[in-house]
């Protein structure tokens, strides 16, 4: 499973490590037919996370020194958006998405937030089962014109 791996706020001291991990994760998607920006992102971008004037959190998976996981949350609405979950193709199955959407959940416990958010695709092949098996809900759906596949938004209640 997920032994060996430390579960921290990420800093701009990674912005190196993160644009492979998330160029590799996402070409997961990418191949599965799911369009995305994230496997050409460029250092510039997921700095900016770091910079921006919105409140936001970056949390990492690392092990051994090697960052193999991240997610983003987003605190600019009334509740919080997690989003760019990302898991290095080798490691995933081994339960490191779920150790970053348990820290993301109860950062935002922390906050005072009662709720999560978040989106993805509709029939995404394995982050749909991922997010329903973590007791996240559907509550809207984004028609996506531009591709063949529309945008789900889930949420829970924490």
């Amino acid at each position: 499973m997920s032994r060996g791996v430390e579960i921290r706020r990420a800093t701009t001291d990674d912005v190196a490590a993160l644009v492979p991990l998330y160029r590799a994760a996402y070409q997961t998607a990418a191949d599965l037919g799911y369009p995305t920006g994230m496997t050409d992102v460029d250092a510039e971008y997921v700095r900016s996370w770091f910079d921006s004037a919105e409140p936001s959190a970056e949390f990492v998976a690392e092990r051994d020194g090697n960052i193999v996981g991240a997610v983003r949350i987003l605190e600019s609405q009334d509740h919080p958006f997690a989003e760019r979950l990302a898991v290095a193709p080798d490691e995933q199955g081994h339960g490191i998405g779920t150790r970053l959407f348990e820290r993301v959940e109860a950062y935002a416990r922390e906050q005072g937030y009662d709720r999560l958010q978040l989106g993805t695709y509709t029939g995404h092949p394995f982050l749909i089962d991922f997010y329903e098996a973590r007791g996240y809900e559907r509550y809207t759906v984004w028609e996506n014109d531009d591709a063949d596949h529309d945008y789900v938004g889930y949420e829970k209640s924490l």
